[in-house]
């Protein structure tokens, strides 16, 4: 009797059911971590004001959800520009912070969401749901561009398994005047969810 048929089912089944149990694992551990900002503040380098006329950032006043605000409106078009995005978790001395992206990409490439990393290419989906940044170049004059509401849900993202602090830098970069036009620092914190929040 030839039992390579029956086997090779076996296997798949097997795999099948190891795969959805891993997958699992790793929901039921994301839903057990929420990403807490604590603090979200901007600068620009203009100081004459050539590229941004103004600009504001900000937390909302819940501090039990936190979240994050921009807002800033331009003197002049910009098309071609970079953008800048930074993520640390700093470690306790003597261990080094471990730098999990560290990365400079075109902005138009990044706004029409083309030949990004995959953490890029996520992170612009999410953004369409709290922004109004346009699909393409360029970003226009005199139109107040925002973030608003903004809310890392860590279900979006890899099986999140610690409490940990992170540190993110962004910033936007004329190419034409070399000039970083609004730069974003945010301090947040990994944490777990408290009892009254964990999903049932």
């Amino acid at each position: 009797m030839d039992l390579k048929p029956k086997i090779s089912k076996l296997c798949i089944v097997a795999a099948i059911v190891c795969i959805f149990s891993n997958w699992k694992l790793k929901a039921e551990a994301k839903n057990n971590f929420e990403l807490q900002t604590d603090n979200f503040t901007c600068s620009s380098e203009d100081a004459d004001y050539k590229i941004i006329r103004e600009y504001r950032c900000g937390l909302n006043k819940n501090s039990k959800r936190r979240s994050w605000n921009m807002e800033f409106k331009l003197a002049q078009p910009v098309g071609e520009h970079d953008f800048f995005m930074k993520i640390v978790l700093p470690r306790a001395s003597p261990l080094k912070d471990f730098v999990l992206l560290d990365l400079t990409t075109d902005g138009c490439q990044l706004l029409a969401n083309r030949n990004q990393v995959p953490l890029m290419r996520l992170g612009r989906n999410m953004m369409d749901r709290f922004s109004n940044f346009p699909k393409q170049c360029p970003f226009k004059a005199n139109i107040s561009y925002y973030i608003r509401g903004f809310r890392l849900d860590l279900n979006s993202l890899p099986a999140v398994e610690m409490e940990t602090p992170v540190h993110i830098e962004f910033r936007y970069l004329s190419k034409q005047l070399r000039l970083k036009w609004i730069t974003g620092y945010l301090v947040a914190r990994v944490q777990r969810l408290s009892e009254k929040k964990r999903p049932n």
